[in-house]
């Protein structure tokens, strides 16, 4: 049956480049395996601006636990020990998702007998589809092998993840190979290094056909190389899309030196860092630099680039508390404008603090904890590398903290030390989707086309040029382009914090709205598979929906094994430079499959029930028995044995059941108590009497315990002689040991005892 609908078409298409935060209402997260294995400690950190209700579940093993927050404090929930993963290269289904009724910032944090990191947890809205993974090496000692390690949490049904693996896994793949894995929403993915001194996950590429969140780390190890503590380590990777181009480092409070990771996404990106002096680096896609700085920076790259900063070990530090750790650095352009953080005194943790960075122009207008960074007596310090922005080192106490900022913004990293112990991570930032395309391929002829920066200002200008000669200064704005051709598209968008412009270009394409077709009905049975299929338009991408949250990007979409839940109406649209076509349906029927039901496997007595027995398989299309009989609902058994029926519905799906009939009576057995061996024809031989009887072992012993016959035979007969001599008269002792069948047909063995008297 087709269906037509009345369908009213527009195209939203500048993505929304800084509606994203580490703020939200949605999360998945994932545990990677942890030095000390089922037995660390793994608890959410959730914060928020308002007061605020929610819930963390495991939705694939069952586990959930409400929470409520108050405005600016903090809730911890703690996670039972299955969230954490203990495989490599296997799918589990321990992923963590967290719901709030009102937008919550979350971090985890996983710590047993000092070792100890947290992250932050990117909600859904400001997560990819494309990563590279940013870690350490591993650790080896002696057979032990502690991997870089990294997870993939999968956030929607049938999401298909490209992985290009740096380094040879433990699971036999190769540094340099691609594979592809399939996640269910819940479900997680490891990927753990082979070797342990060498192994490093840094560069691997990560791609999913569909959002998925990322995390990365090691088990156990040291940083940098060769220094004696270790610890483990953990971190959200930010999707390639939030990369930035300018970054500031800070330097960890009484640290010597940090160290220091910058990983490319694109190849021939040129990064400097300057500071006392200027670094400068060239790398490709996937490459990385490794370097030690004890000074604030300011990077400033040539394309989108991630910059990790690494605590060093206690052994190295000369400070004698701390331990390894690394935070993911947010780029400047990611300032906003409130932060909320939680400074943690979990594992013996005695020291927090927050590093802040800010424009140099409005560090007065920084409040924390609503006081000024003067009144507090905190040193605000310029960067050397670029005096427009400056950094403050504070010391806190546990507990939650918000920085709110009156000009551009801010962004923080809170971190903290104990004895060999330490934790670090940032939140603190917008998490922008800057490097997204912002315009689309094109539109259609007469459609309004809605162009939105997700920008506004103050901060921002704006100077459209629509290619038509219409020209435009707002931040949002619809047009319709009421001739077929191409058009050149222009934005001039200036950030008034950082005073920059950037010129935006794109050929816009106005077409006419075409036609697609897909493929006609069918009636399918549940477990067959379903093929969908679209008409080839030149150039066209495909957007399939159905029934049970279907969706596809494929020409040709194959569902395998389907069920039920898939009846219903399919739709595609096919999308050509922009431009949708209408979109057509095709409906598929997927019946149940019919469940005949000659009962269950049956055990008949002569002595109670007699054959035949009618066996009857339910109304039904069609039907064939075992013996070729056909178009009959019941069959008459006459003996026992296997019998079965094949059936099929109206609409050809098919279905069968067997059943056994097997002829088995309970054992009984009698056992007489008196008996006259005297040879006068009457009651003269001691037997035991039984039907349906496996084994029989009689003893029979007299009133001094000596026994006086034994016997095996099913029909044992005792003829009241022993050792060939008739035995005197009175009473003795029998002891049977019999195997027989119960009601319901199993064995059984019992040990039976009486007396029996004998008279001559």
């Amino acid at each position: 049956m087709k269906k037509l609908f009345a369908v009213t078409f527009f195209c939203l298409c500048l993505l929304r480049l800084i509606a994203q935060t580490n703020e939200g209402t949605a999360f998945w997260l994932g545990f990677m395996q942890h030095f000390d294995v089922n037995q660390n400690t793994k608890v959410l950190m959730i914060t928020s601006k308002v007061n605020t209700t929610g819930v963390v579940r495991m939705p694939l093993t069952g586990w959930e636990q409400s929470f409520s927050v108050t405005a600016n404090g903090v809730t911890n929930v703690v996670l039972p020990l299955n969230a954490e993963t203990t495989t490599s290269e296997l799918v589990g289904s321990n992923g963590v998702q967290v719901s709030a009724q009102a937008p919550v910032s979350v971090y985890m944090h996983q710590y047993h007998s000092m070792r100890s990191e947290a992250s932050v947890v990117l909600p859904q809205a400001s997560v990819g589809q494309e990563y590279y993974v940013l870690t350490f090496n591993g650790y080896g000692q002696g057979a032990s092998i502690y991997p870089s390690e990294f997870v993939v949490v999968g956030m929607e049904d049938d999401t298909k993840v490209d992985i290009t693996l740096s380094s040879d896994t433990k699971g036999g793949k190769v540094a340099g190979s691609t594979f592809s894995v399939v996640l269910n929403a819940g479900q997680t993915y490891q990927v753990q290094s082979a070797d342990g001194a060498t192994g490093d996950m840094t560069g691997t590429y990560i791609h999913g056909d569909k959002p998925c969140n990322v995390f990365a780390g090691a088990r156990w190890t040291e940083v940098p190389v060769g220094c004696g503590t270790r610890d483990n380590l953990l971190e959200q990777m930010y999707p390639v899309e939030t990369w930035g181009k300018q970054f500031v480092t800070v330097p960890h409070f009484n640290m010597p030196y940090d160290v220091f990771r910058i990983l490319a996404a694109e190849d021939q990106t040129v990064v400097q860092v300057i500071g006392s002096t200027t670094q400068s680096y060239t790398l490709n896609k996937g490459q990385f630099v490794q370097y030690q700085g004890a000074e604030s920076t300011y990077i400033l790259a040539s394309k989108p680039i991630a910059v990790m900063q690494y605590l060093i070990g206690s052994s190295c530090n000369g400070y004698t508390v701390g331990d390894p750790s690394m935070v993911m650095l947010n780029s400047v352009q990611q300032i906003r404008d409130t932060v909320t953080m939680f400074s943690s005194s979990f594992e013996a943790i005695t020291e927090n603090y927050i590093n802040l960075i800010t424009k140099t122009v409005d560090a007065n207008f920084v409040l924390f904890d609503g006081q000024t960074l003067a009144n507090l007596g905190v040193a605000v310090q310029t960067v050397g590398g670029n005096p427009d922005f400056s950094y403050a080192r504070l010391k806190v106490s546990t507990g939650a903290h918000t920085m709110i900022s009156s000009g551009c913004g801010l962004i923080a990293t809170a971190y903290g030390y104990g004895s060999i112990e330490s934790y670090a991570y940032s939140g603190g930032a917008s998490f922008s989707k800057l490097n997204a395309s912002p315009f689309p391929d094109g539109s259609c002829l007469n459609d309004t086309l809605w162009l939105d920066t997700g920008l506004r200002p103050p901060r921002y200008t704006f100077n459209w040029d629509l290619g038509d000669g219409t020209s435009s200064s707002a931040a949002t704005l619809g047009h319709v382009y009421p001739n077929l051709g191409t058009y050149p598209l222009q934005l001039i968008l200036h950030d008034n914090c950082f005073n920059t412009t950037d010129t935006l270009k794109k050929d816009l394409l106005i077409s006419l709205r075409q036609a697609v077709m897909v493929s006609p009905d069918q009636s399918l049975c549940e477990g067959e598979t379903l093929v969908l299929s679209a008409t080839d338009l030149p150039g066209a991408k495909y957007v399939w929906q159905g029934p049970a949250g279907f969706y596809s990007e494929d020409q040709f979409p194959v569902l395998n094994t389907v069920t039920t839940a898939q009846n219903g109406t399919y739709n595609a649209v096919g999308i050509i430079s922009g431009c949708a076509t209408f979109p057509a349906y095709t409906e598929a029927s997927v019946h149940p499959l019919p469940d005949p039901d000659l009962g269950p496997d049956t055990l008949f007595c002569s002595r109670t029930v007699n054959f035949p027995v009618v066996l009857d398989a339910g109304d039904f299309a069609n039907y064939r028995w075992m013996n070729g009989q056909a178009s009959v609902q019941t069959f008459t058994a006459r003996q026992e044995g296997e019998y079965w029926v094949e059936v099929w519905t109206e609409f050809g799906c098919p279905g069968s059941d067997t059943i056994f009939l097997r002829e088995q009576c309970p054992t009984q057995v009698y056992v007489p108590n008196v008996f006259s061996p005297n040879d006068d024809g009457w009651n003269d031989i001691f037997s035991v009497f039984g039907t349906d009887i496996i084994s029989l072992h009689l003893q029979i012993f007299d009133r001094w315990g000596s026994q006086v016959f034994e016997s095996k035979e099913l029909e044992p007969q005792w003829d009241g002689y022993s050792q060939g001599k008739p035995v005197d008269p009175g009473v003795y002792v029998w002891v049977l040991d019999v195997s027989g069948y119960r009601e319901d047909g199993s064995i059984y063995e019992e040990v039976l005892s009486g007396d029996v008297t004998v008279v001559r």
